[in-house]
């Protein structure tokens, strides 16, 4: 039997260090804080960065991750370093930069760490993406499922080098690394499709007989929170952070329609009109993943679901809109 996790008040470290502080690491951060966290962060966006300094952060860095300049900021010695950077840009080149040469620069980082005898981070977590699962039968994909590299994406290519970059870290540089893959994100201030159906869209380009992986930022964070909580003897991993309920396109188009209140029958998929996320998800062969994704992993280390359904999270995002 997996061993349950300590509460955090214990065992979780109290240095934080977030690498890009998007829509997700800016929430981390804010929770982070309210916990009793040291917290820094390292993001590209200025904007972002005074947003993050009036919060009260440690250091926040404006900088590149995959540049050298921002190493001697930051001491990684027995922190938490989460990075959630996003790709530079949406192009095969973007991915690259971000999740490969940006990993390349993290580990330049913890050797020059080490090199100068401090002691090696505590935990390093990575949050990679569902858009690994190049499957596209429908079938229920799980951490142990076998991925072909011959069908994936560019996109999807770099995040599983950085997967790889992570999942194969020497101890002597983080005692523990972990791996997220996470479905599609939305939250408070995050729900495009919620917004489009309000703001009177009925017509969706793309396909909507494709399963949908969705998890709610909130389930995230109680996911990172968990892992950078465990207990030592607990070894990190790889772990698929996504909600109880794949649905098809369509029928979550459907479902938001009727939370909404929206008649359900004049909302509808052209697939003809093919989107750009779709575009940007195609495997190698041209053709959108469409597979299930299982959770069970995650779940065996006691991580509980505040919104197991899309149903559950929209309707939340309503009633704090």
């Amino acid at each position: 039997m997996t061993p349950s996790p300590t509460p955090a008040a214990s065992s979780a470290p109290r240095s934080l260090i977030l690498l890009g502080c998007g829509y997700l690491g800016a929430a981390l951060a804010k929770s982070s804080l309210a916990a009793g966290w040291r917290v820094s962060a390292l993001t590209r966006n200025r904007d972002r960065a005074a947003e993050l300094r009036a919060l009260g952060l440690a250091a926040v860095i404006v900088a590149d991750l995959a540049d050298d300049s921002w190493h001697a900021s930051l001491d990684p010695a027995n922190a938490a370093i989460v990075n959630t950077v996003s790709p530079s840009a949406r192009e095969s080149s973007g991915y690259e930069h971000s999740f490969i040469a940006g990993t390349r620069s993290i580990i330049r980082w913890l050797e020059k760490s080490v090199a100068a005898s401090h002691a090696p981070a505590r935990d390093l977590l990575f949050t990679s993406a569902t858009s690994v699962y190049p499957h596209t039968d429908g079938r229920w994909v799980d951490e142990s499922t076998p991925l072909d590299p011959s069908a994936l994406s560019p996109a999807a290519s770099a995040l599983r080098s950085g997967e790889d970059f992570f999942l194969n870290l020497p101890a002597t540089l983080a005692r523990r690394a972990w791996v997220l893959r996470l479905g599609g994100i939305y939250g408070p201030g995050r729900h495009y499709l919620l917004d489009a159906l309000r703001s009177g869209q009925r017509i969706f380009p793309g396909r909507g007989d494709f399963w949908v992986n969705l998890i709610h930022r909130d389930d995230i964070l109680a996911a990172i929170r968990l892992a950078l909580a465990a207990p030592e003897n607990l070894p990190g991993g790889l772990f698929n952070a996504v909600d109880d309920t794949p649905v098809l396109k369509q029928d979550l188009l459907a479902g938001l329609a009727h939370l909404l209140q929206i008649d359900p029958a004049t909302v509808r998929c052209d697939p003809a009109t093919p989107s750009d996320r779709a575009r940007r998800r195609e495997n190698l062969h041209g053709i959108t993943p469409n597979r299930r994704v299982a959770n069970l992993r995650l779940k065996q280390l006691e991580w509980s679901l505040s919104y197991p359904s899309f149903e559950a999270g929209f309707r939340e995002c309503l009633t704090h809109a």
